[in-house]
């Protein structure tokens, strides 16, 4: 716009200028406000990064503890897993063991009572065989008086006369006792009479009629060379030429048997007798 005023020229143009001073001295407060504006916020912007990097640093740290005890954590809870079947190992193998030893307990109780019968059965036998030994007492000695002559003609005659061979059964020595060991050895005193011409009596079986007769509570009759023959109390089985000793007894074969209650012989000995 053209001005024709000079005066009004030269106001407009210090107006211009003093507008232009207030301006400039604007956009100088205003830089100078920004540019403090700008420090302050770059000052908390640098502080809250530095925060954020702090806070992502423990984090991290955290996470790593976290990730550490969270391992732990997993290894306890695998001790403590395997802690867990052990024990149930443990208890299932006391409870095995509880039960054998119950069936042991019982079976010692079973087997405690089957000794305790078996211990009382013995005592019974025990009392038995006592008793059977105590019964048979004189049977079991006349047995083995004869074993002594066994294959003998004395033990043949008593075998016969028992009507089989002797031992020390129960069954044996109770057949004996009811036949009677005095009845057993008469018979075979008598039978073994017969055969003593050819087959002469021995010294072990003389001897054996000794224990025999005492055993049956017999009297064994030996008549002794030079005793005058007497046909009621001997037999003359033979005979022999000896004029000095006629009518008198030479040998006597085989011994006789009298019963010890009795006074009559049961069976009369056995002599040879001297002739003219």
């Amino acid at each position: 716009m053209a001005v024709d005023d000079p005066m009004a020229g030269l106001w407009l143009h210090a107006m211009r200028a003093e507008l232009d001073a207030v301006v400039l001295r604007f956009e100088a407060q205003l830089k100078q406000h920004v540019a403090s504006s700008a420090g302050a916020h770059r000052a908390e912007l640098d502080a809250a990064r530095r925060a954020t990097d702090e806070a992502a640093m423990r984090t991290r740290e955290l996470d790593a503890k976290t990730a550490a005890l969270t391992e732990s954590l997993a290894q306890r809870d695998a001790k403590v897993a395997a802690l867990t079947e052990s024990l149930k190992q443990r208890d299932d193998e006391v409870a095995r063991l509880k039960a054998a030893l119950s069936l042991a307990e019982t079976a010692a109780r079973t087997q405690a009572a089957a000794l305790d019968e078996a211990r009382a059965r013995l005592s019974e036998l025990g009392s038995r065989v006592q008793s059977l030994d105590e019964q048979f007492v004189t049977e079991r000695a006349f047995v083995r008086a004869l074993s002594r002559v066994a294959g003998a003609g004395l033990y043949e005659a008593a075998a016969g006369a028992f009507g089989a061979s002797f031992d020390e059964s129960p069954a044996s020595l109770g057949a004996l006792k009811a036949k009677k060991c005095e009845t057993i050895l008469a018979a075979a005193v008598r039978e073994r009479g017969r055969s003593v011409t050819r087959n002469p009596l021995t010294r072990d079986e003389r001897d054996a009629l000794v224990g025999l007769a005492e055993l049956a509570r017999c009297v064994l009759l030996d008549v002794p060379a030079g005793t005058r023959f007497a046909s009621a109390t001997m037999e003359k089985v033979a005979t022999r030429a000896e004029p000095a000793e006629e009518d008198h007894v030479l040998e006597c074969l085989m011994p006789g048997l009298r019963l010890g209650d009795s006074q009559g012989a049961v069976v009369h000995p056995k002599v040879v007798v001297a002739t003219a």
